[in-house]
């Protein structure tokens, strides 16, 4: 344990400087990385950091050709995600503003802490006490999406301030949480969802975690890791600890106690012994999907074939909303919507096995929008998509 300490200490320390320690080359690159995306950063001016832009290059050793394409699919998404004109207040506000994204947010386990003695984001992940069977009933893959990439730019709102604030940059704090751990956690259609979620959020949000701390470890860690792994970046790896038996005492010279619900440790004041985190279930029935939507009726049918897309073109007016439902025969598709070649809505890669895909769209421009399924990553074998987009 004091030895994969060690190694984290030192990742830390070179990772976090304060503004005045950051060296000549580190000054150019971040110069040249701001000049060369100037177009993309002004659509999000908060986003224009220098530790934001300090984040890419330390996540992708400063190779700003790498970078370039994976920062602007990033800022598109968050941008088309409204996150540019949310105002983040406070940590409590986060978490009421994700529980209200949708009916079905309380049941996917999460939330944040709050922060650190040292300012870093504290995130608590209850995931063993989600219920993978019943929470893919209950909305669709791209939900699950939107949710955890607001989450994660909110919290990186409240960075940005506190870096403001102390002039020296900071990062997330990660606790997963796995008491209550069992196979259900492993069921396949869910894992892979989980999987896409994980590298989508690290295209995203390169270097974001300072610390990930594993605690209440199942006796079958090794294999559960073994399978999470292969998706972790080489860099995330280097953050992870497992805590042993003495985990409390560990979090709390980490985060301070008074930074830490009761439940976790800590004597953080709240009503409920694990604050306002999100601590999962069983999703109830009256939130499953039940294949009486609206959108259900006369889909039309396409084939996209492996390596390939098919895009529907529809024309829109401003102040009116798509509106969409579709189902791909099998596996998952990649879905996004552009107009005059930009995008507009996210592509995310979603499953459509145990709920369609249903989603709305304000058009904020009169023109044609083309709605993309892309079959790019199949090698293989085509899919079907049945859709069916109205504007209203």
């Amino acid at each position: 344990m004091s030895a994969g300490s060690s190694s984290t200490d030192m990742v830390a320390e070179n990772h976090y400087p304060h503004i005045t320690e950051l060296t000549e080359h580190q000054k150019d690159k971040i110069a040249e990385l701001r000049s060369k995306t100037k177009d993309i950063l002004a659509t999000y001016p908060e986003y224009d950091t220098d530790f934001s832009l300090l984040r890419w290059l330390m996540g992708w050793d400063y190779k700003i050709d790498v970078i370039i394409p994976k920062m602007r699919y990033a800022i598109e998404t968050l941008v088309n995600l409204g996150m540019n004109n949310h105002q983040t207040t406070s940590v409590e506000q986060i978490n009421k503003d994700i529980k209200k994204m949708s009916a079905v947010a309380e049941y996917f386990p999460g939330g944040i802490m709050g922060q650190s003695r040292r300012g870093d984001v504290v995130y608590m992940q209850a995931m063993a006490k989600a219920h993978p069977k019943t929470l893919v009933k209950a909305g669709p893959t791209s939900q699950l999406f939107q949710l955890c990439i607001s989450e994660t730019e909110m919290s990186f709102k409240i960075i940005r301030k506190t870096e403001e604030e102390t002039q020296r940059k900071m990062g997330v704090i990660i606790i997963m949480d796995l008491d209550g751990f069992n196979m259900d956690l492993l069921y396949t259609p869910t894992l892979k969802v989980y999987m896409s979620l994980l590298t989508l959020l690290q295209n995203i949000f390169p270097d974001f975690a300072r610390r990930i701390f594993i605690i209440n470890c199942p006796a079958m860690m090794s294999v559960v890791y073994a399978m999470v792994s292969p998706v972790l970046s080489s860099q995330t790896r280097e953050k992870v600890r497992f805590l042993d038996k003495d985990w409390k005492n560990h979090l709390i010279e980490e985060i301070g106690e008074e930074n830490i619900f009761m439940h976790w440790g800590g004597n953080k004041k709240h009503e409920h012994p694990c604050g306002d985190i999100r601590m999962g279930g069983k999703v109830p029935e009256s939130l499953w999907y039940n294949d009486s939507h609206k959108l259900e009726v006369d889909r039309t049918k396409i084939s996209v074939s492996a390596r390939s897309k098919t895009e529907v073109k529809m024309y829109g007016e401003t102040g009116k909303h798509f509106h969409w439902l579709w189902r791909v025969s099998s596996g998952d598709i990649d879905f996004s919507i552009e107009k005059d070649g930009r995008v507009v809505w996210p592509v995310f890669r979603c499953l459509t096995e145990f709920h369609p895909e249903i989603g709305s769209f304000k058009i904020e421009e009169t023109g044609e929008y083309v709605f993309i399924f892309d079959n790019s990553h199949g090698k293989l074998f085509g899919k079907d998509v049945k859709y069916k987009i109205i504007v209203e």
